[in-house]
């Protein structure tokens, strides 16, 4: 078994039922964050918000499959894709996976931009801070703070959601 971190994100439709489907069909132990609401990045204009969580899975088979879970839990959210970071039903993105480097384009690990996105780096915090830490020290000693003086004063379009979804 190795650990595996997801990122998921929804801005269209019920942002959140996408989410929770995603986590109910990874079948198995998960670990959840909290749910954030984020500000777009790098969307088109009149992009809506995202809700945005991180999740931590005990994956064992290669990565191969873990594309395919991934392209299945978007494909089940009916995630189309019409142009690059448009408006999306449900977006999963592999994180990180222990003991793993990548530069697959079909599958870059760890995720070549997660240490810049506080919408990445906030849900791991949740989940496990060390992993968020080694990803970006200063942005994670950063959000530990902010969360409890609230995300969004330090981290604009950022801000607590929901509670975990498992």
């Amino acid at each position: 078994m190795t650990s595996t971190y997801l990122a998921l994100g929804s801005n269209l439709g019920a942002r959140i039922d996408y989410l929770r489907d995603a986590v109910q069909a990874l079948n198995g132990p998960v670990r959840c964050s909290r749910v954030y609401e984020t500000a777009p990045v790098q969307a088109p204009a009149g992009s809506g918000p995202f809700l945005n969580a991180a999740v931590g899975i005990d994956f064992k088979a290669d990565p191969q499959a873990l594309l395919e879970l991934v392209n299945r839990l978007e494909s089940q959210a009916n995630r189309i894709r019409i142009q690059t970071h448009g408006p999306r039903t449900l977006d999963v993105d592999v994180i990180y996976v222990e003991g793993m480097v990548s530069n697959d384009p079909q599958m870059t690990v760890p995720h070549p931009r997660c240490s810049d996105r506080a919408f990445v780096i906030a849900p791991l915090m949740d989940i496990d801070p060390e992993l968020a830490r080694r990803l970006n020290p200063e942005m994670a000693a950063i959000l530990r703070q902010a969360v409890d003086l609230g995300l969004s004063e330090v981290y604009p379009g950022v801000s607590i959601y929901g509670e975990p979804l498992c």
